[in-house]
């Protein structure tokens, strides 16, 4: 009964609609046209975000991050492979070994995916 219902929420998380969320910029309203405001540097200045922005520091830290897991999970497939390989038929070596390929495998896409969706909402900022 306890999977059943978390798998209702996940479902119903999945589908319900998002709305778009949006920081509120101070300089929004002085600098539309029609104020004498809107040729100050602050409203003539490049629009893209230091933090949030196409080549922010968000986007920057998220990419070295599944880099970095990355390389670690293709390191963890390696070794495990190698433990696999070098097993000598103990069944408890190569089980060990088959679900540390296994793990890092499902690391893998996880990372994937969340480099993705990261990606998609910074290009929603």
């Amino acid at each position: 009964m306890k999977r059943l219902i978390a798998v209702l929420v996940t479902l119903t998380c999945l589908f319900v609609p998002t709305t778009a969320l949006a920081a509120y910029n101070p300089l929004s309203q002085a600098c539309q046209s029609g104020n004498s405001v809107n040729t100050s540097a602050g409203c003539t200045a490049g629009t893209d975000n230091p933090i949030v922005g196409p080549n922010g520091i968000l986007k920057k830290v998220s990419l070295v991050l599944a880099f970095i897991s990355g390389v670690m999970a293709v390191i963890i497939i390696m070794v495990s492979g190698f433990n696999y390989v070098t097993s000598g038929g103990d069944a408890k070596k190569a089980e060990g070994a088959r679900n540390g390929i296994v793990g890092a495998a499902v690391g893998l896409v996880i990372i994937a995916g969340a480099e993705t969706i990261v990606i998609f909402v910074i290009s929603k900022l």
